[in-house]
This record gives C-alpha cells, structure tokens and sequence, in this order.
C-alpha cells in the first residue's frame, strides 16, 4: 500500500456516491514520484540505495519542482538516507561551495548522502566531485501510463503524448483529479502539454512557404534559408546519423533587426518546423515575475534553462536580449559602477546557462534571442560556441508581403490576384502588413459586407485626411527625399507612400547596400535625410514645416545624430579622440558649444547640398510629387522611372 493512503479491498460500486468512492484519496504526487524513481533505478542500485554501504548518490531531476517529491519518494525507499536538496531557489545556499563539510562529514560516519538538483551545479562540489552513483530521473508516457496505473488502479492505453515534456511536476499533478478514470487523466495530460507548449492557437506558415523570411541578403542566409539547414540537421540527429554537437553547430543564433520585422514569430515558425516546443523568455519578463532582487532574477534565468532541459529537445527564445545590457558599456562611465556591480552576476549566470545549454550537457535545446539593436549585445554572448551566428532581419519584398497578406486573409479573397498588394505594402514589417489585413476586416464589417480587395487597399493606403494644400507639401518633401537618394545612390530606394498612416503622413524607405561606412557615404545618408526639408526650401523659398524634426526618428534627428557620430565615435571629424557611443550623442551636443556649433556648421554645408541637389533636378521633384498626389504609393522602381525620364538641370 505504498501509493495510497487507503485503498479498498474491492472497487466500490457503480452505485456509490462519488464522496464515499474518493473519502480516501490516492496521492498523486506520491504515485507520480514513485514511479518515475522506479522507472530510474535498475534493480542494482535500488538494493545498493536500500543497502547499508555509504554511497555518495547524485539524483538529476527534470526540473526545480521535482525535487521535493523525488526527495520524499527517496526517503520511502531508505529513511536513513541524508538527502541534500536543491531547487536554486536560495542563491546564497544553493552554491556549489556550500555545504561540503557537511557532505564530508556524513560520509566520512558511513552514511548515504542523496544529492537531488536540477542543475547539479548547485550541489556542493564535495558530493558532485565523489559520486559514486548519477541517477537520471526522466519522464515519458511510460512514466505516465505507471503513475496513472498506480492512481487509478488501471493503467491507461499506450499512446504518444507531444511535448509531455513542457509540464512541471505540479502541472502533471494538476491532471490526477479524485474520481477520473485513466483516460480522462491522459486526455487532461496531453491538453496541458498541448497549451503550454503551443499556448497561441494561430495557425502557423510552413518554414518552406514563408518566403517573407527569404530573398537575396547582403550578410549571410536569410532566416529560411538559416532555418531549413538548421531543420535539415536536426533531423539527421533525430534519425541518429549525427551526434547533437553536430546538429547543433550554427544552429543558435541571435535574431537582429528593427522592430516588427516578425522576429519572434519566426521562432515559433521555426520551433514548429522542428518540432519542439517553443519557450519565450526574457529579463524584463523575469523582472515582472519576480522580485526583482539579484537572487530572484538569477534564479529566473536558471529556471528559464532548468525548464528547457525537461522539456527537451527544445528551443528558448530570449526576446528583447539588448534588455541584458553589455559589460563593456556599463564600464564605460565610473557613474554607472552600481549598476555593473548588479548586473555583472546576471550575465555571468547567464553566460555559464548558456554554455551549459549550448555544450552538450543538455541534449538538443536551441537557444536564440532576438534584438532590435544587435550592435549593444555583450560581445561574450555573441562568440563562437554560444550564440554562434547573427541572423539579420529585414522589411519583406513584394512577393513576401503578398506571402504575409495570403497568410492573414485565411480563407477570405480565395481567388484574388495579391501581386499589387505586394507592391503597395513594399516596405511595410509584417507586423503592419498584419495589421492592415485586421484593418480591412473592420471596415468590411462596418459596412456589413464580405471583405473586398478595395478594403485592403485602403487598408494599406488610406488617404490622408488633410487639405490639398498640406497633402501637396508632404507630397513635396517625400519628393525631396526620393530625388536625394537616387542622386545620391549611396543606398536602394524601396519604396515611398504619402498615405494616411505612415506618421507624418509620408515615408521614404531605403535599404543599405553592404559595404564599409566611410565619412562620404555617411554624409550622403545625412543629405538624404535633409532632402526633404531641401526640397520644401526650394519650393516654399525657405518656408519649411515642422515635419522634419520633432522625435528621434525624424530626419533633423538622424542627421544630427550622423553628423556628431562622425566627430566624437568615429574618427572622420577631424578627431581621433574617442568621446562616446551615440547615446552620448545628445548630452555632449548640450554641454559642449565648441561641437555643437562644429555639427551645426556641418548640417548647413550637407543642407546645402540637399538644395543644391534638388534644383538641379527640379524637374523629377515635381514629377515624382505629382505621381505621389496621383497614387500615394510608388516603388523605388517606379520612382527611379520618373527620374530617369527627367534630365536634370546643367551644373
């Protein structure tokens, strides 16, 4: 009677009511406790635990949750046994170099000391170092099938459960209820992994047709060409032709790119052509859970690996990673000392999770992490044999915004021909495409009518609700921008829209040719910048709006900031002297007036230049203007047409 606490002699009758059949329940912490131990231990080392020799016993559970039932079904196996169990949850006891005297000393009386951890690093090393005995805890639907026979007295039919193993201990728990019957605690089993696994219930594109995530790519493979090899290997692994630390050369990476270029949904695309259960993270998110505090956020990022490793094979995506900020910029200015006394022993956990993850001491667990800004990741983290490759994201082209718009429309507009919407949405993430489908839906459902192809054009290029004097101005200055950049040709024009959703009601979108920046192709990316105030120079004889500065992103801000990058980061101002990354950028141009009125000196000479580009080629300003007030939306081949067709002015 070692799995209930009471059990009957005969089941209780069909006519028994359900509080008299469950008075005296099973435990079904214990049942599952006890089964996996059984399932772990061979005949040998259950009569060598049960025995009287002093062994020195290293027990590795699934995760932090196991370790107290596992401890107790130890201790119903031999009471005499010395347990040391650790979840990590203390940071200053669960340490490898605590608690070895005691260990030694147990030992040293003839006594069995049982270590139980999730992460043996956790064990004291005196245990570790001296084992004579490593006992794997695991858990299947084998383990399943006997915890279940053991609650409910019959066991259940042989089946496969996917990603059993994203549940912990007290979620495999939660599924053994008073009064179910085998089947209805499998069928609750398999529900629990499914959601936590998979908790969104969108359908996912397949790797192979998501070819927004292709196309040609300046610095290496795009993220499907990345992906399919990555799925490519790991198959190999899983047929057994190749060990795991093959499968997984390359195969962890960190996702680069500005915001809603799908980078996170990537993951789960790809976690899905793999296979594996998909778990998100990130140290803002351990914030939000936790305390806060060293110990708390520490044991955050254990369990985030802890739960990998259970859960296994298995990926873990590190979303907003610039979030964990890099060593060498907090030791930059001494003002920030506290703060890199906090974080220097985050990273250093992490660093050590993360080559335990990725080195072969957890079987098959991808680690990626996605960032917005690559270029603030702690270089350490980046090296060969932890996050192996940067994989760069960028806008999808014609063809895969009409892949995404396909994917979002579902069923609705079965036959429509989607290659202008690839066209009109160039330049948008798939997050905007994303949203402009949702955008279509309502009004198709204010108008209570089916969705028509109109609806997602409007969608993608609403028309401005300002005056025609104001649209022909913004008109103008997107203009301005266009003609600079292909003058210029320091960059690819993709696309410009002078629509009702695009901020300031106009956008200009390039794309940067690969090469080495130098002091002149960055000073033709400032021009270009200006180009748009240039041209309503020229047109309104000096009389500019506003739409040119305002925030961070607007164009007076990013010449600025190009301007001043190039006297106090970059060496190409006349200045070798190192001053600071571009955050620094705003605090020098306030407290230092000798560079401030250098930049400023420097953005008229480039302004300048933005006129005098703009004149020379009035003649495809004002046609490129009039195409825009015409169809809001052009391509840069469209808008490079228009150019072409207009011969510029004579020097």
């Amino acid at each position: 009677m070692t799995d209930q606490e009471k059990v009957a002699d005969v089941p209780p009758s069909d006519e028994a009511s359900s509080a008299e059949r469950w008075s005296v329940r099973p435990n079904a912490s214990r049942c599952l406790a006890d089964a996996a131990l059984d399932a772990a231990l061979t005949q040998e080392v259950r009569l060598r635990l049960k025995g009287e020799e002093a062994l020195a016993i290293v027990v590795r559970v699934p995760g932090p949750s196991w370790v107290v039932p596992i401890e107790s079904a130890i201790k119903r196996l031999n009471e005499r046994v010395r347990t040391v169990a650790r979840d990590g949850a203390n940071r200053a006891g669960h340490k490898p170099d605590v608690g070895n005297g005691d260990v030694a000393r147990q030992l040293a009386k003839g006594e069995t000391v049982v270590g139980i951890a999730a992460l043996t690093a956790v064990l004291p090393r005196s245990l570790t170092a001296a084992a004579d005995l490593t006992v794997e805890i695991g858990f299947d639907a084998e383990v399943l099938g006997a915890a279940v026979a053991r609650f409910t007295g019959s066991a259940p039919a042989p089946e496969r459960i996917e990603c059993l193993g994203a549940l912990d201990f007290d979620d495999l728990v939660s599924g053994f209820r008073a009064g179910s019957g085998a089947a209805d605690i499998a069928a609750r089993v398999r529900r629990t992994a499914r959601r936590l696994a998979s908790p969104r219930e969108d359908k996912l594109p397949k790797l192979e047709d998501a070819i927004e995530y292709g196309g040609a790519r300046e610095r290496g493979l795009s993220p499907r060409e990345w992906g399919l090899s990555v799925g490519h290997e790991f198959a190999r692994f899983r047929k057994n032709e190749i060990p795991w630390n093959e499968a997984r050369a390359c195969a962890n990476a960190l996702f680069g790119g500005p915001p809603g270029l799908g980078k996170t949904y990537f993951a789960r695309i790809l976690a899905n052509h793999l296979g594996v259960p998909l778990i998100s993270a990130s140290i803002s998110e351990i914030f939000a859970t936790s305390a806060g505090y060293l110990d708390s956020v520490i044991k955050g990022v254990r369990d985030v690996f802890a739960r990998a490793e259970a859960t296994a094979p298995s990926a873990i995506l590190w979303d907003e990673f610039d979030s964990l900020p890099s060593r060498e910029n907090l030791s930059i200015d001494n003002s920030r000392s506290s703060a890199s006394s906090w974080w220097t022993p985050v990273i250093a956990e992490f660093l050590l999770q993360l080559d335990s993850a990725v080195g072969g001491r957890r079987r098959a667990v991808f680690v990626w992490a996605a960032s917005n800004h690559p270029d603030r990741i702690d270089p350490a983290l980046l090296r060969p044999g932890r996050l192996d490759r940067v994989i760069h994201f960028r806008a999808p082209d014609a063809e895969g915004v009409a892949s995404i718009a396909r994917h979002h429309l579902g069923s609705e507009l079965p036959g429509a021909d989607l290659t202008a919407i690839g066209q009109l949405g160039l330049g948008r993430s798939p997050a905007e495409i994303a949203a402009a489908v949702s955008s279509a839906r309502r009004a198709a459902r204010t108008a209570k009518r089916p969705l028509r192809y109109d609806d997602l054009v409007d969608a993608l290029a609403p028309r401005p609700d300002v005056d025609d004097a104001t649209l022909r101005r913004i008109a103008r200055h997107e203009a301005g921008h266009v003609v600079t950049a292909i003058a210029l040709g320091v960059d690819e024009l993709v696309a410009v829209d002078v629509v009702g959703d695009a901020g300031a009601f106009g956008r200009t979108v390039l794309r940067q040719r690969p090469g080495i920046d130098t002091r002149a192709t960055i000073e033709k990316r400032a021009v270009y910048q200006l180009g748009g105030r240039a041209a309503e120079f020229e047109i309104y004889g000096g009389d500019c709006a506003a739409n040119a500065g305002g925030d961070l992103s607007s164009d007076l801000a990013l010449a600025t900031a190009a301007a001043t990058a190039l006297r106090i980061s970059l060496g190409l101002g006349g200045e070798l002297t190192y001053l600071g990354g571009l955050d620094a950028a705003s605090d020098l141009l306030r407290t230092d007036p000798g560079l401030r009125a250098a930049v400023g000196r420097d953005l008229a000479r480039l302004h300048g230049r933005a006129v005098d580009i703009v004149r020379r080629h009035r003649a495809a300003l004002d046609a490129t203007a009039a195409a825009l007030l015409d169809r809001r939306h052009l391509t840069g081949d469209e808008a490079r047409s228009i150019f072409a067709r207009q011969p510029p002015r004579p020097e």
